[in-house]
């Protein structure tokens, strides 16, 4: 509003002189800022809409603090955890303004580490190495395949192919967080008992089955006077029943296999036919 304010001057009892001059009261704005709700620090950003002016006074409100933006976006994985003050502050239209502020709190996100990626012998087992730190986790182990218990940190598992686990954490907050583990099936090797290289696209080199999933196994292939003709350390090249670049002739041939990896040496014989 605008006021007239008049000032008058006595000299004596009969001597006055009086100015006037005029007052512009500017309306001032009034803000609410209600409480904020907890989040977790992996959360998406919020938009925060708890505050506002409740004169109706035009003018824009701007938003401050550790994670914030001026437009009331609040991202907590930038505040972290802990609790931030955040100030709403309004400029009405009229150059007047006012703030408030409320306090949120960001629960901290739990680590997780699900362990390195592991190898197992079909058949067999391996105690997986989940680990967590916060507020009285709680542990899941997906999907259940082959999984002794889903909701410890360290289960026991036996699956019968590759397969993915991913090992989620959660906080008494509810806050979460997820790591995978990778387990490698080693399947026993199915070693072929005859093949023939005679170039007719068929079976022409020794192709022993899974035998390619086990690092460092070592092939010696032997004739029947116990001389090695075939060496290989891996397997990724078949044996394609030569020798020094020659062709070897049609018989039976002793083999001796180590996977390593947890698996026993295998031997056997395998029949060369042309």
């Amino acid at each position: 509003k605008t006021y007239t304010v008049l000032y008058v001057v006595y000299s004596g009892t009969s001597c006055v002189n009086q100015s006037s001059t005029q007052v512009v009261i500017k309306a001032s704005p009034s803000v609410q800022f209600d409480p904020m709700a907890a989040i977790c620090e992996e959360a998406d950003p919020v938009m925060i809409v708890t505050a506002r002016e409740t004169t109706g006074l035009a003018g824009s409100g701007i938003f401050s603090g550790l994670g914030m933006s001026a437009q009331g976006l609040f991202d907590p994985a930038v505040a972290t955890g802990g609790s931030h003050v955040v100030r709403y502050t309004f400029l009405a239209g009229n150059g007047c303004k006012t703030f408030e502020e409320q306090s949120i709190k960001v629960y901290p996100t739990p680590a997780v580490d699900a362990g390195p990626d592991r190898t197992v012998l079909e058949g067999g087992f391996i105690t997986l190495n989940g680990k967590g730190s916060g507020n009285n986790l709680s542990f899941l182990w997906t999907p259940a395949t082959a999984v002794s218990d889903i909701r410890i940190s360290n289960p026991k598992v036996s699956p019968v192919d590759d397969i993915y686990y991913k090992f989620t954490v959660t906080s008494s907050e509810g806050c979460t967080a997820q790591d995978e583990v990778f387990v490698k099936v080693l399947k026993l090797p199915k070693v072929p008992n005859a093949f023939s290289p005679n170039g007719d696209g068929i079976n022409d080199t020794w192709n022993i089955q899974f035998l390619d999933s086990y690092p460092g196994c070592t092939v010696d292939v032997y004739n029947r006077y116990g001389q090695i003709i075939f060496h290989s350390s891996g397997y990724s090249r078949p044996w394609d029943g030569k020798f020094n670049g020659g062709s070897l002739p049609v018989g039976t041939y002793y083999w001796i296999i180590n996977p390593k990896n947890g698996r026993s040496t295998m031997s056997g014989s395998v029949t060369l036919i042309r």
